[in-house]
Parts: C-alpha cells; sequence; structure tokens
C-alpha cells in the first residue's frame, strides 16, 4: 500500500517588521545618494561660478589698469594749465584722457570713462579725440565705442570702494562731494579694488582683486618721486 508524503514548506514570508526594517534602510541609503549627488552638483556649480568670477575679474582688472597706467593731462589753449588727466573721480566712477591706441599711426588721446551702472555693471565707454592746431585735442560728444568689463559688481557699502585715489605723498583723496581742479592733478595713483560676483544677492563665490595703479606721466608733470 502507498503512503503519501506532504513536503511542508516555509510560505510565511516577510513579517510586518522585516519590511519595515528594509523600506528603512533603502529610504536612509537612497537619501545619502541622494545628498551626495546635490552636494556634487553644487560643489561643480561654485566652482564654475569662481572660475567665472576669477577670470572676469582679472580681465576686468587689466582693462582698467592700461587704461590708468596710460592717463595723460589733456593741454588746452587757455587756460595755462592742461587739464587734468582725471577730470571726474568717484568712489564708483573715473573719467581719464589717455594714449592708449598705441597701434596707430597718428597718436591721439581718447578720453575713457569707468563707471557701474544701475545694474552693477562695470562699463568701459571711450570718445574719440578731435586734433586741433598746436597738439591739442578736443573730444566728440558721441561715444565712439562701450563695452562691459564686468557682469555684476559688488553692492556699493560691502567693501572697499571701487576707486580711491591718492597723491604723491600717499594721501587718499575724499571723494565724497566733486574734486576741485587742483585736487584731480594732484592724484598720481589709483587703488582699484574690483569684487565679482554670480550675482548681486549671491556672494558666495566672489573673488576680490586689488590693485594700486600708478601714472607716471601724471607723476612726473608734478615732480613726484
Amino acid at each position: 500500500m502507498m503512503r503519501w508524503r506532504t513536503i511542508q514548506t516555509d510560505q510565511t514570508g516577510l513579517s510586518l517588521v522585516e519590511l519595515l526594517v528594509s523600506m528603512v534602510l533603502l529610504s536612509v541609503t537612497l537619501v545619502m545618494i541622494s545628498g551626495l549627488y546635490v552636494s556634487a552638483t553644487r560643489a561643480l556649480g561654485s566652482a564654475s561660478a569662481l572660475g567665472t568670477n576669477t577670470r572676469e575679474a582679472s580681465n576686468g582688472m587689466n582693462a582698467m589698469a592700461r587704461s590708468i597706467r596710460a592717463a595723460t593731462a589733456n593741454p588746452v589753449a587757455s587756460p595755462a594749465l592742461a587739464d587734468p588727466a582725471i577730470s571726474e573721480a568717484r568712489n564708483e566712477s573715473l573719467t581719464l584722457y589717455a594714449y592708449v591706441n598705441l597701434g596707430l599711426s597718428t597718436q591721439q588721446p581718447v578720453k575713457i570713462r569707468l563707471a557701474v551702472d544701475a545694474q552693477r555693471r562695470l562699463v568701459e565707454t571711450r570718445w574719440a579725440s578731435i586734433p586741433h592746431p598746436g597738439g591739442l585735442f578736443t573730444f566728440a560728444t558721441t561715444v565712439l565705442s562701450t563695452r562691459i568689463l564686468a557682469q555684476t559688481v559688488a553692492p556699493s557699502g560691502s567693501g572697499l570702494p571701487l576707486f580711491s585715489f591718492a597723491d604723491s605723498a600717499g594721501v587718499v583723496l575724499p571723494v565724497g562731494s566733486a574734486l576741485t581742479p587742483v585736487q584731480l592733478r594732484s592724484i598720481v595713483t589709483v587703488t582699484v579694488t574690483l569684487t565679482v560676483q554670480s550675482s548681486t544677492a549671491d556672494a558666495r563665490s566672489a573673488v576680490t582683486l586689488s590693485n594700486t595703479v600708478g601714472m607716471p606721466n601724471v607723476r612726473l608733470a608734478v615732480g613726484g618721486p
């Protein structure tokens, strides 16, 4: 007589506690992976923004230093004194005369204004000169060229001013109000402190460069060392 045997298998599956523990572990793992991804993405974005701001600050500083270093007084027929090399000196703007078109066959000065506009962009504006007899020049009223040197300059009041001006004795001139012609003629160095950041509200990747730029043509004229 044949006997049938029943093979019993465990079909109970996971208990509720085991299922909850598995879900918790999976959730923790997913959170950790997500956190690593977000951190890596933010780090990459910060590095990219820092690199962009560094290049922009460096290029802007080089362009401004080149113009300031070439600043030269502009002779006029009357009065006897030439117009000062820097005709406007403010914390966030300056206007100067300079010989920077050295590649031209005929050397003529240009009028250059460096200023922060309402969008916190650092803008360079140029006006061409008009030659007159006796080696004298006036300047056109129509703008010759405009270019942006930096897209976002740090808000005013957040640090040192963009421009500060000193005479041959190293005395920094106050620019709270317009300087007199005598004070403008005494300027021989301009300290530029340029802070570039990703936006006016985001200073996390801000880059600051500072440079004291001498004006050798002016220093010779005022008899400084």
